[in-house]
């Protein structure tokens, strides 16, 4: 079954397209030979200036998939095209480009930035190596590339990564990363450790990013409020498979999939009222993808399971508001989601 989540309305090619890509790892040990499918079958696209996120728990297959689509790792099948160009398949030059083009913010700026190197040493060396700026005006650049992400460069250029904040980290890994004129930047889980109004700022910062530079952004990520506040698509992971995807807004608003409702309640929110009554029996840890269950992957610990779940991988729903589910009762899920009162353990969408 292929999912694929496309760009809606632009009318053009999208600039990064993942088709049907499964990774699989062989895995050592015990009796036999064992196979971990990390990702499994999943599609998207990602437009010009266009967010989309990449969600799920931990296991879920997302930050795989990322760096599949950053060709760190090469998928067991299915391909993934870079502006019309088969990654796998580029020449020299288009791989050049194609790794100045797409960056990534990683989750730990403590590994990521080397503490031997000024900020504004680490900022240079893109400059110098992707796009040949050296000496004064790579100088110049830098305190333009600090000044975009909030930071003074006469203050910061010449500070450590030891020196800064963990915000203050991040913002400098979002300004590496904009200094090869990107046109999409991988952001895995790039405010997970930040506490809530330093990710707020944060997210501000890449939102006007995109908005002045036309960026596009993979948003991996398992907080459901970091999907509301920067996406504009959502594909939800759960043990590599495509539980549910579309507009963030529809997805959010009005979940066809009890895993997403799940991730939903999950997250935190303002009035604790309000997060106890959207409570959803979610039950037991996510299975070892060694061993997935049959037929739904989610079927372990899902309140709605019947035994159609047990036995047969549900055919994708596709909704008129164009969200897509992977679940034998999305029908009775949105049914759901329009009560008052909870059913069968879940509850209206926020």
């Amino acid at each position: 079954m292929s999912h694929e989540s496309t760009p809606e309305g632009t009318g053009r090619a999208p600039l990064l397209k993942a088709m049907n890509v499964t990774t699989v790892f062989k895995v050592r040990g015990g009796v036999g030979k064992r196979a971990l499918r990390a990702v499994d079958n999943v599609s998207l696209t990602i437009g010009a200036s266009e967010t989309v996120a990449v969600v799920g728990e931990s296991g879920s297959g997302k930050t795989t998939f990322g760096r599949v689509v950053l060709d760190l790792l090469k998928p067991t099948s299915g391909r993934v095209e870079y502006d019309g160009v088969d990654v796998a398949a580029m020449d020299k030059k288009q791989w050049r480009r194609f790794r100045r083009e797409v960056q990534v913010v990683f989750q730990d700026t403590g590994s990521s930035l080397n503490p031997r190197r000024s900020i504004g040493g680490s900022l240079e060396l893109p400059l110098r190596y992707n796009l040949g700026i050296r000496g004064e005006k790579a100088r110049k650049r830098t305190a333009q590339l600090l000044d975009m992400v909030g930071l003074s460069s006469s203050t910061f250029a010449s500070r450590s990564p030891l020196e800064l904040s963990g915000g203050q980290r991040q913002r400098v890994s979002i300004a590496r990363a904009m200094a090869s004129n990107p046109r999409l930047i991988v952001a895995d889980e790039a405010v997970s450790a930040l506490d809530v109004s330093v990710r707020a700022q944060v997210l501000q910062v890449m939102k006007s990013l995109q908005e002045k530079e036309g960026v596009s952004f993979l948003f991996i990520t398992h907080d459901l409020g970091v999907v509301r506040a920067v996406s504009d698509r959502v594909v939800v992971l759960y043990l590599g498979h495509v539980m549910e995807q579309g507009s963030a807004a529809a997805v959010l608003g009005n979940p066809s999939h009890p895993y997403t409702k799940a991730l939903l309640a999950a997250a935190p929110r303002p009035d604790p009222g309000a997060r106890e009554q959207i409570r959803v029996g979610l039950k037991g840890d996510i299975p070892s993808p060694i061993a997935p269950p049959p037929g739904c992957r989610f079927n372990t610990r899902c309140p709605l399971a019947q035994d159609i779940c047990r036995t047969t991988v549900p055919t994708l729903r596709v909704f008129d508001d164009g969200v897509e589910s992977s679940c034998h009762f999305a029908d009775e899920v949105r049914a759901a989601n329009t009560r008052t009162a909870a059913v069968d353990g879940l509850a209206p969408a926020p």
